[in-house]
């Protein structure tokens, strides 16, 4: 019997932290450009909070938009992607940490579709509490293959 496999808070903390950025980023410039268009004199001693909420809301709309590219195109690889089988090469820990309970590591496969010949590529994977035993260098794991770029693989 095959059980449901949990959901990635590693993952859904991407998906929310990217839309929360980027909210607040947008909110942010706008405010100081409202602020800026409708209350500033001219003179540099009429900006009031501009040099400060512009600058800090074009970072939060640039961080939060990277995050919901990555996970939205990761949704999109997962949905779209060609299935395929890998070698496990080798698994390099990087020393990130994702919700105290996840780890980022990267990871070299060999990836074998059907009716090509293997290649060799090289990804970062968020290793939950259960991939530890699937990810042993010589085992072979499930990943999607983009059908636009090959050498973008993602976990299954």
């Amino acid at each position: 019997m095959d059980l449901p496999t949990p959901p990635n808070p590693g993952k859904t903390t991407q998906l929310v932290l990217g839309a929360v950025f980027t909210g607040l980023g947008a909110l942010l410039l706008l405010a100081g450009l409202a602020q800026l268009l409708f209350f500033w004199n001219g003179t540099p001693r009429g900006l009031t909070i501009e040099p400060i909420v512009l600058p800090m809301g074009l970072i939060l709309a640039l961080v939060g938009a990277r995050f919901l590219i990555r996970e939205m195109g990761a949704r999109w690889l997962a949905k779209n992607g060609l299935d395929a089988q890998a070698e496990v090469l080798r698994v390099d820990h990087t020393g990130e940490v994702v919700d105290r309970q996840q780890v980022v590591c990267k990871v070299g496969l060999r990836v074998h579709l059907p009716g090509q010949p293997p290649y060799d590529v090289s990804i970062k994977w968020l290793m939950g509490p259960y991939d530890g035993l699937r990810l042993i260098p010589g085992k072979y794991v499930n990943v999607k293959v983009s059908p636009k770029d090959r050498m973008h693989v993602a976990p299954a």
